[in-house]
């Protein structure tokens, strides 16, 4: 039987997005070292030397598993960073920005905290994927010490104190549904957490200088 035009190109495009489907879910699951590529092209139903075929190696498959959940957040953070409004109404709105995108993708902060947590680096194509989310925020920021709008401060920490609250409120969600009743699988509970947030960022960054004519 001849093959359509395609196919095989087809088949390939799909055993692609299989393995990153199962290597995402493997690797927020168990982490880098525990996700082996026989279990990986097992649960994407893909032969041994797929991973290798189609990423050159578990380390690409893992690198590209990150940009994919990681790219689309940076580039909200960034339209949200441009976007009208004074600087600390920007910051809330990277907020929920970050809680929009984590409800979405509540596996994000096990892939990539599990290794940085054992102490390893990410890869550096996903380090300058944070970097440039880490940039958003800090402009942001100095824009607001510009304007008086916001306290003087590291722009790169306050950057990451901005970001840490979703992401580890993502990563804790189980403890936090226990200990507390927090369900931030509930829509108006999420909602209710980045509303404590973007109150707590707005608190804590917000300048307490007396303004002058």
């Amino acid at each position: 039987m001849t093959s359509l035009p395609g196919n095989g190109a087809e088949r390939g495009e799909e055993t692609r997005t299989a393995l990153l489907r199962a290597g995402r879910r493997l690797f927020a699951s168990r982490g880098f070292d525990g996700a082996s590529v026989r279990e990986i092209t097992r649960e994407a139903e893909a032969n041994l030397g797929a991973v290798t075929y189609h990423f050159g190696s578990k380390r690409a498959l893992y690198q590209e598993v990150l940009a994919a959940g990681l790219s689309p957040l940076v580039d909200r953070i960034g339209d949200a960073a441009e976007g009208e409004g004074a600087p600390l109404d920007r910051l809330q709105a990277v907020v929920d920005v970050f809680f929009d995108h984590l409800a979405a993708n509540p596996d994000l902060p096990h892939l990539l905290l599990q290794e940085v947590a054992a102490g390893k680096a990410p890869p550096p194509e996903v380090v300058a994927i944070l970097r440039r989310n880490v940039g958003h925020i800090s402009r942001i920021l100095t824009q607001g010490h510009d304007d008086g709008s916001v306290r003087r401060g590291h722009p790169m920490l306050s950057a990451v104190s901005v970001a840490s609250q979703p992401l580890y409120m993502t990563l804790v969600a189980p403890l936090l549904r226990d200990v507390g009743g927090v369900d931030l699988r509930d829509p108006a509970t999420r909602r209710m957490a980045a509303d404590h947030v973007k109150a707590f960022v707005r608190a804590g960054l917000e300048s307490r200088e007396e303004s002058h004519p």
